[in-house]
């Protein structure tokens, strides 16, 4: 079973697939004229403080304005004690003030996009933290002793960049080589020496990712001296901007699918565009040459996506329900506030035998398969899983292990509750970006993305309502027309017409107009 990454690169969109085992897991589309914010560094002006919600809306110059919330600013210099949590955002921003901000999360639904105070820059290995000096090591890295070698390396790094004089131990000291003015060297690595932020004089600190796990001390110190650059060119552009503006945005969608999944064990990369195909080598080069070999450009007749059936994988993942392999399907609805997913026996309930036997069966291939699709889909915040009941204890905790087990690899942050006694798992997802639905569908016009619109028995009873209603506040002998859609105009043949005349005793017209909503009609007096 193959690893691979698929870059579909098109005249209006670009769309980057990650298949594990043969399946996709991933999926992230970037239009032109529908570009992401996300991880983009703006400095932004306060445009409004709201001390209830104890946050600040930030003008970055996009269409809304940013959402930055008093926990996502740096640590309160006057925080102690007696104030852990330092001041209340009141004291701490004033409106008009400049604040450089990152973007978190895009805009979701009438939401603008979420900002943080605390700026971090992706790389390849590590992600710096110019504001926060603590090391931190990802999670999904399990070994204890692959944690500490990755944080000692990283800490002894940052500690070589510090202005002042730091302790190193003997052994990296017998270490230290020939150094250019402003420059040390860790074996055969450079490190420049200035690791403080030029405003703050406050040292830097980093998150090692995943993707570092076996990484050596070489290109964990390329990889830093790469942020530290970029960090730099944003400090001098801010120095020279006016609020708001546009500071730093993350690399295009090729660059940006290859630094977010080569440490994802592919075995081969795949672009079907010359000039995608170029600058996926390029980056490559720089950053992974070891993977330049992996690296296929598609162009046969048959598109890329096509030939990987990667576009059905794709209409399952905007379908409403999805087919398990024993017959049942797990069936998702979304509300402004969570997502409920229940899982359907189907015809796997036909089968004869235990009960609990078949649920379980259906309850794993379901876990496994809401673990994919939660991914694929990026859906985010309060998730509710509604599994098919099952008496026993052990079974239960089987298909909470078996989720959680399944949710490992995902890269967003996640949280799982244990199962109630009725079957309900609750658990959250970091939302980080657009569900794929909203960035592939827009709100249903007729329905205003209900889903449903009313029924033409419903429309018609209540016309007939509204007849009466105007009949008796218009002088008597009034005309009507009725305007309304064309499915609606249908039901008033010749004979409901006549009905309705001689109850009401009043004339009426009825008018189709293409176009309107169902529900959307009109009752207007006739001039005499």
């Amino acid at each position: 079973m193959a690893n691979e990454l698929l870059i579909d690169v098109g005249l209006t969109e670009t769309r980057v697939a990650l298949v594990e085992n043969d399946r996709l897991v991933h999926l992230d589309l970037e239009r032109p004229n529908r570009d992401t914010a996300l991880g983009a560094i703006f400095l932004g002006r306060v445009r409004l403080i709201e001390p209830g919600l104890q946050a600040a809306y930030i003008d970055i110059g996009l269409t809304r304005d940013g959402f930055l919330n008093t926990s996502d600013l740096p640590p309160d210099p006057l925080a102690g004690p007696d104030n852990p949590k330092g001041r209340p955002i009141e004291q701490r921003l004033h409106e008009g003030e400049a604040i450089l901000v990152q973007v978190i999360r895009d805009p979701v639904g009438e939401k603008g996009v979420k900002l943080t105070g605390q700026p971090n820059l992706p790389g390849r290995f590590i992600s710096l933290t110019p504001w926060d000096s603590r090391v931190r090591v990802s999670r999904r890295i399990a070994e204890d002793a692959e944690r500490m070698r990755l944080a000692a390396i990283m800490q002894s790094l940052l500690a070589l960049t510090d202005k002042l004089p730091v302790q190193v131990t003997t052994r990296v000291q017998r270490r230290l080589g020939d150094r250019r003015e402003g420059e040390r060297r860790v074996g055969n690595v450079a490190v420049a020496l200035d690791r403080r932020d030029g405003k703050k004089g406050k040292p830097m600190g980093c998150l090692v990712d995943y993707a570092a796990e076996g990484a050596d001390q070489e290109v964990l110190a390329a990889d830093l001296d790469r942020l530290r650059a970029r960090w730099i060119a944003i400090e001098e552009r801010r120095a020279k901007a006016t609020a708001p503006a546009e500071l730093w945005r993350e690399m295009g969608p090729v660059g940006r699918a290859l630094r977010n999944h080569v440490g994802a064990k592919l075995d081969y990369i795949r672009v079907n565009d010359a000039r995608g195909f170029a600058e996926a080598r390029a980056w490559l080069f720089e950053h992974a040459p070891e993977l330049v070999a992996r690296l296929e450009r598609h162009d046969p007749p048959e598109p890329l996506f096509d030939l990987f059936e990667i576009e059905h994988d794709i209409d399952r993942a905007l379908s409403k329900r999805v087919a398990l392999p024993s017959g049942g399907a797990i069936v998702f609805g979304e509300t402004e506030a969570l997502t409920a997913i229940d899982v359907d026996a189907g015809s796997a309930a036909r089968n004869r035998g235990d009960f609990d036997e078949m649920a379980i069966k259906v309850n794993l291939e379901a876990a496994e398969e809401i673990a994919r699709q939660l991914r694929l889909r990026g859906i985010g915040g309060i998730v509710v899983i509604d599994f098919l009941h099952m008496d026993s204890a052990a079974f239960r905790a089987r298909a909470v292990n078996a989720l959680r087990k399944a949710l490992a690899d995902d890269p967003a942050p996640v949280k799982v509750l244990g199962m109630s006694a009725l079957g309900l798992v609750e658990m959250t997802r970091k939302r980080i970006g657009e569900p794929l639905g909203t960035r592939l569908f827009d709100p249903c016009p007729s329905c205003d993305g209900d889903g449903r619109i009313p029924s033409l028995p419903s429309v018609q009873a209540e016309l007939l309502r509204r007849a009466q209603s105007e009949v008796n506040s218009s002088p008597r002998g009034t005309a009507f027309r009725i305007t309304c859609a064309p499915d609606v105009a249908a039901l008033f043949d010749a004979v409901l017409l006549d009905q309705l005349q001689r109850r009401l005793g009043a004339r009426f017209s009825v008018q189709a107009e293409a176009g309107r909503k169902r529900e959307a009609f009109s009752i207007d007096r006739q001039q005499a």
